[in-house]
């Protein structure tokens, strides 16, 4: 019995492996239409952490399987700062990502169209989500262990976020690094380009660069500075952020995947998913490191 057993627990994680292969050979690039086509279970939890209506966050907890405390993700949609955009898209990478043992918050927060909405309040938001997160009573969630993602817009949110000052973070909350999908690094630069996204910057910034330089120094991650592991990574594909927005982060790690657009990051069903779990346990894997031990001769030159 237990033989036959076994040959059935085996022959199922064979059919499952293969029906993931399947999944993960989504063409690439795919479009933001497909990626509003997907399904995605629903939230285990979901909270309000402000009184405005899009001041939410939801949270998707890894299968009992996991073994906690786990690392946390907080998870950033895009969406050109705007509100026609909101984080429902996202989910089903949220989703995916829990499935493979992250627990995973997904704050909304107030954007352009909405009052209160673009900068600073949008990242304001992000500040009281990320405090949410740290007032969740649940054993499983190794909140010292959180990485920042997001994508696009959201990716330049969640850099500035994680760039913040560590003192502002209210324990036990720590940020152990932070990961961009196609994130908008440098406003400046951006805020002249033409195409739709590119002319929603200075809505979002309440006015050009050259009116208002200082905010948007504030605002870009390319001026900021970051004590935690950076990862950045761009589709070759990518028309709605450039190849300039990747290049201005000197102090990040890069990487471009050929063949992909700018929504396959938020598609967990294309190869670019297996690169965002790929940077969730690289970030990770920097910044739980184990600091050196010093040479004896260098011990020996600390004794008094």
């Amino acid at each position: 019995m237990m033989r036959v057993i076994s040959t059935l627990l085996m022959a199922t994680s064979i059919v499952l492996a293969a029906l993931a292969a399947v999944a993960a050979d989504t063409p690439m690039p795919v479009t933001f239409s497909s990626v509003l086509e997907l399904k995605a279970r629903k939230p285990d939890w979901k909270i309000r952490y402000g009184s405005a209506a899009s001041q939410t966050a939801a949270l998707w907890m890894p299968p009992l399987r996991a073994k906690g405390p786990v690392p946390v993700i907080f998870l950033v949609h895009g969406g050109c700062w705007l509100s026609d955009y909101s984080a429902g898209h996202i989910y089903p990478l949220a989703a995916r990502l829990a499935s493979d043992g992250y627990a995973v918050w997904v704050p909304e927060y107030r954007r352009v169209g909405e009052p209160g909405g673009g900068w600073p309040g949008s990242a304001v938001d992000l500040a009281l989500a990320l405090d949410a997160l740290a007032d969740l009573e649940n054993p499983r969630l190794a909140l010292s262990k959180t990485v920042i993602m997001g994508h696009s817009a959201g990716g330049h949110l969640g850099l500035w976020l994680a760039a913040r000052d560590a003192s502002l973070l209210k324990p036990p909350v720590r940020v152990a690094g932070v990961v961009g999908l196609a994130a908008i690094t440098d406003l400046a630069a951006y805020a002249r380009g033409d195409n739709s996204c590119e002319a929603v910057t200075e809505l979002f910034m309440g006015g050009s660069p050259d009116t208002i330089p200082e905010a948007y120094r504030q605002a870009s991650a390319v001026a900021l500075s970051f004590r935690v592991p950076v990862r950045l990574l761009r589709g070759v594909e990518d028309g709605i952020v450039g190849p300039q927005q990747l290049s201005a982060m000197t102090h990040a790690s890069t990487m471009e995947l050929p063949g992909a657009g700018h929504f396959d990051w938020v598609h967990p069903d294309t190869r670019a998913y297996e690169r965002v779990r790929d940077a969730v346990f690289d970030v990770l894997s920097v910044s739980i490191q184990p600091r050196p031990r010093l040479s004896r001769t260098a011990d020996e030159e600390l004794q008094p």
